[in-house]
């Protein structure tokens, strides 16, 4: 009963607030068609939201056998992490629009645990080691999943521009060059976190099967990924590189990591219905 009123919790804290801030932005003056900005504290009050939907998946993923993860609440995960950079970002950098874009779809994720039904333990996840190496794989997976769901927002808002099809909520955004800055900050974290959790699933392989590195699928794909994230940011910051051609090396990139993770967890859960890591 107490789970069931903080998803009503987390859920409707989301849409109100979401309510609020869009009804804010899209409010103008009639006369001088100046937008009305919005209240600074409803940045703040954002996080309140994001908290719950961070304590559901929280709740979800750590059992008492072990972790647990299963597609609905990693998908869960990947939206407060999405919520929670964007509204970090808008008190810090003072704007109004990233909030009520992610807002709405936060309301819809933290529901998103329900639909993945009894969890399944994990195996070997009571050593100590392959929680670390967990634990680092899902921050990085959320991140980079952030990073491209940012790139495909900044190619909406780039073509928008272009066209002059402006609205209150592209007039309230940082500039492109801010946005761009912010997508490779979130790649640098994603990629950091992804090394670690490369590394540290080494460790995970050489305690379990005394291999450090088996040559499989999983390891292929992200090891590929690691490569085309570490050349992107070389490129950014030795090289100047910019614009819709580093966008597509991050889709390239994630898609790597789409194969590595998601495509054995569906055969593994879907099909074989055998959770594995």
């Amino acid at each position: 009963m107490n789970l069931i009123l903080l998803h009503l919790a987390t859920t409707l804290s989301y849409a109100l607030l979401s309510l609020i801030i869009w009804r804010q932005l899209s409010t103008a003056n009639a006369e001088s068609g100046v937008l009305v900005q919005t209240k600074p504290w409803l940045n703040l009050l954002s996080l309140l939201p994001i908290g719950l939907h961070i304590a559901l998946t929280y709740h979800y993923s750590v059992g008492s056998a072990g972790l647990q993860l299963g597609l609905g609440n990693f998908a869960s995960l990947i939206v407060a992490t999405t919520c929670l950079i964007y509204a970090c970002y808008s008190l810090w950098a003072g704007k109004k629009s990233l909030p009520a874009l992610s807002l709405p779809f936060g309301a819809i994720a933290s529901l998103l645990p329900l639909l993945d039904g009894p969890t399944t333990h994990i195996p070997n996840s009571e050593l100590p080691i392959f929680k670390i190496h967990l634990m680092l794989s899902i921050v990085a997976y959320g991140v980079l999943s952030v990073s491209l769901i940012h790139a495909v927002f900044m190619s909406y808002v780039e073509k928008s521009l272009h066209q002059h099809k402006l609205s209150p909520i592209i007039n309230h955004l940082p500039p492109l060059l801010k946005l761009e800055g912010l997508l490779f900050t979130i790649i640098l974290i994603g990629f950091i976190t992804l090394s670690a959790a490369l590394i540290s699933g080494g460790l995970v392989s050489n305690e379990i099967q005394s291999s450090t590195f088996p040559m499989n699928h999983k390891i292929i794909f992200s090891v590929a990924s690691w490569l085309l994230f570490a050349s992107l940011l070389i490129g950014r910051y030795f090289l100047g590189w910019r614009g819709k051609a580093t966008r597509k090396i991050l889709v390239m990139g994630f898609l790597f990591l789409i194969l590595a993770y998601f495509g054995s967890r569906f055969v593994s859960e879907i099909i074989l219905r055998n959770p594995q890591y």
